[in-house]
């Protein structure tokens, strides 16, 4: 190849490659860049029809729990209080029991009706009263009347006074009882508090009975 006929080779490729760049149709195997899926996508889907919104289930309104009100206990009813001007003595007992005043020789009694009964004794010596010798002739008595059974013997207090509380199981025409006797003295005259109750609540009975004796109040 001459050396012109080369430069017409060269200036050949340089035209071909103007007339490319100045408008020349590209060839066939390059192909358009691919449209961004994402842009399709937006640009293809459908408007999605609404939906319903699920109907909200009404709130139940709580029906407010009524408070019970406290049941007001009740207000002991109180104590009576009994005088006896044959006996010289005051005392105080349940209110649901009923008094049955003594008359010559014979006891103020107490009781609930049913199985309790308090009896109040006074008696009185031309000198002075013997504790320890009253005592004795006292559970004497009841083991020959009522085949008693001594339990307890024990100094006592009631307000000022000293005596001899005494325990006892015994038998009254064929009923059991729980005996409790008080024995209280002062110079010449003496007090008997007797309960009798049925067996089976002693505990409950003591205390009762320290309730009831603790009220007692002589007129020596």
């Amino acid at each position: 190849m001459s050396k012109r006929s080369g430069i017409l080779s060269l200036w050949a490729v340089v035209v071909v490659v103007v007339a490319t760049a100045c408008g020349a149709p590209a060839p066939a195997s390059v192909a358009a860049p691919a449209t961004p899926s994402s842009s399709v996508a937006l640009a293809a889907s459908p408007t999605p029809s609404a939906s319903p919104s699920p109907t909200a289930s009404p709130t139940a309104t709580p029906i407010p729990t009524a408070t019970p009100s406290p049941t007001p206990v009740p207000t002991p009813e109180p104590w009576k209080t009994y005088t006896s001007k044959r006996y010289k003595y005051s005392i105080k007992y349940p209110p649901d029991w009923v008094v049955t005043p003594g008359s010559a020789g014979h006891a103020d009694q107490f009781d609930d009706y049913q199985s309790h009964y308090v009896t109040v004794f006074r008696d009185t010596v031309s000198t002075f009263v013997d504790l320890n010798g009253t005592v004795s002739q006292e559970i004497a008595l009841m083991k020959s009347h009522y085949k008693a059974k001594l339990l307890t013997n024990k100094l006592v207090h009631v307000g000022a006074y000293s005596g001899k509380i005494l325990t006892f199981t015994a038998t009254d025409n064929g009923r059991k009882f729980y005996v409790q006797i008080v024995i209280i003295k002062r110079g010449a005259v003496g007090y008997f508090i007797d309960m009798w109750s049925d067996p089976g609540t002693e505990g409950a009975d003591r205390k009762l009975f320290l309730r009831i004796y603790n009220s007692f109040k002589p007129q020596f």
